[in-house]
Order: structure tokens, then sequence, then C-alpha cells
């Protein structure tokens, strides 16, 4: 769906002339209005050839110029909205506005060169996107939706000039500087605010760098330290473990190294311990004899070390390598 609507420029007249060509829109990939509105102009120079091609352009005499808005607002209710002149021959200038020749009638150039108008608003089509897709007509009115200075240059009061040459020094251009190049800047500032805030913060620049290399040593030996203290504490759990499990014959001292391999974790410990506690003595109670089998033989796995074997993921003839390894 297409969407009418308009902004407001300056009309670039110098007092009591009358100018033969006018900005019809601001350079930008996105214009904003004063009243909050944005479009997008993402490429003047194929607008400009669409409306240069265009039969309103090529066969009459081109985009009307009236007063007020009155062929949109006049008009419909049966009200007069006579043409005060009309642009064509739409071209894009180095800064990226979009500019027209105007021809004026005699009603429009009076207008103009009497200062009773200093603003032009141009009329045009846009998507639900904000796109701009047609420039239909302009009008001359004194109520601008854009927040830029008329270009009557020589009207200005010094407090205007004034104001100029504070904003420039504020956003670090020369007062020779134009709107677009205070809005560039002014762009620049946020682009640079929105990085800044992404970034982390340096607490080199709220702290001495000693200081914070001393704090993070500190803060690393304790980390090791603490590391350091879990791993011995582990390990003597571990043995006192294995060595009860021995005490109460439910696996061969020979089998102590292995076992303490698998408890090196506190996972592998909790299973160890859960299974032990779980797992009947083979002899009562008595110590197996901490000896190898004669002759190679292998000693066929206990009940407690079938479990313990199956909960770690090994088979019984794996389990069995593991033992005779560890002996």
């Amino acid at each position: 769906m297409k969407v009418t609507d308009s902004l407001f420029l300056c009309l670039n007249a110098a007092d009591g002339e009358v100018p033969s060509r006018i900005q019809i829109l601001p350079a930008g990939a996105e214009i904003c209005g004063v009243d909050g509105r944005h479009w997008k102009n993402s490429d003047p120079a194929a607008l400009c050839a669409k409306m240069n091609a265009s039969s309103r352009v090529t066969v009459k005499n081109g985009c009307v110029i009236d007063e007020n808005h009155s062929t949109d607002l006049a008009a419909p209710k049966g009200g007069q909205a006579p043409a005060l002149g009309w642009f064509k021959n739409f071209t894009v200038e180095a800064d990226g506005s979009t500019w027209a020749d105007v021809e004026w009638n005699s009603r429009g150039e009076q207008a103009v060169a009497n200062r009773e108008y200093r603003y032009i608003s141009p009329v045009f089509t846009r998507d639900k996107d904000g796109n701009i897709l047609e420039i239909l007509r302009a009008a001359l009115t004194n109520n601008p939706n854009l927040d830029n200075p008329a270009l009557n240059s020589s009207q200005e009061t010094a407090e205007e000039k004034n104001m100029d040459k504070e904003l420039c020094a504020a956003l670090g251009i020369p007062e020779t500087a134009t709107v677009q190049d205070a809005l560039a800047a002014i762009a620049q500032l946020k682009t640079e605010l929105n990085s800044a805030q992404s970034k982390t913060v340096d607490l080199a620049a709220y702290a001495p760098r000693a200081d914070l290399t001393a704090a993070q040593q500190r803060a690393e030996k304790a980390e090791r330290e603490l590391a350091e203290l879990n791993a011995a504490s582990l390990k003597e759990k571990a043995t006192a473990a294995v060595e009860q499990a021995v005490k109460d014959g439910k696996i061969a001292p020979a089998s102590k190294d292995v076992y303490m391999e698998l408890c090196a974790t506190q996972d592998g410990l909790a299973q160890f311990e859960k299974i032990m506690a779980a797992s009947p003595s083979i002899n009562g109670g008595a110590q197996v004899p901490d000896k190898a089998p004669a002759n190679g033989e292998s000693v066929e796995l206990n009940a407690a070390e079938k479990k313990f074997a199956s909960s770690m993921g090994y088979t019984e003839e794996e389990w069995q390598k593991i033992k005779e390894a560890g002996k």
C-alpha cells in the first residue's frame, strides 16, 4: 500500500531573489522530520531517474507547487488550489540531496521575492517500510517539519549567528560547515557513544596496573592452593576407603593401586564407596591374601569386583587385565 507524506525544507532564496532550483529532498539514506516521522531514500539517483522518466514530468510541465498543500487539503473539499510554479529535471548533488529546476508563475515569483514563504514542502508516496517511491508535488509553507534554519543568510540576526558558531564549536566542525556536516558530526558522536557503551570496562582506568596485577596473582595463588587442598583431601578419603575395603575382605590388597586410580575423582570415589557398601565380604571379613597366583594363573573376580567393574564401564576380562597390570 502506498501512503502520501510530506516534509519541509528551506527555500534557498536570499532577500529579493527568486531561486531557479530548489531542494526537494535532503541528503541521507534516512530522513527524519521534526514531528518524529522517518522516511528512507537509499538510492536518490534511482529516484531521480524514475521521476525524470515519469509522464508527470515529461508530458506535463512538471510537478506542481501550491500554497500550504492546498492541492491535498483544500481541493478535496472544493477549495482553491492555484499553482505557484512547477518543478522538473531532478538531480542528485554531491552531498546526496535531491534538487530540481523550478519555473515560477507571477504569483509564485512575487510570493518568494517578498519572502512570504521561507520553506518548501515536497509531497511524496511511500511504502509500508517508509521507502520513498515517487515525488508528487510541493508546497510553499512557513510551518517547517525539518529542523533547519532558512537559507536567507543575509537576514540572520546576530543571535542566530552566535548560536551557529556555538553549535559548530560543540560539534568540533568549522563555522563554515553546512547543516549536513552538523548532522554527520552528530551521527558520528552517537556511533562513538554506542561503541564505548558496548565495550568492557578497563579497570586500569580506575586502579594502578601494579595493584591489579598483584590482586590477580593473589587470586590465582588462592585458586591453586584450594585445588591442591581438595586433591589432598580426595586422596586421603580414597586411601581410607580402599584400605577399609581390603580390611573388610572385599578387594584383594594387590588391587589397591588400581582402585586408587579409579577413586582419583570425586565421582569415582563416590561410586566405589556405594558399591563397597552394598558388597558382602567374600571371606567372612578376613583380609584377602596379598599375593599373586602361582604359575601365571589368574584368580576369578569376586562379586564386589564384578559389580565395580560393571559400574565403571569395564568388562570382566578388561578388569582382570587391569588388576593383573596393577600387581
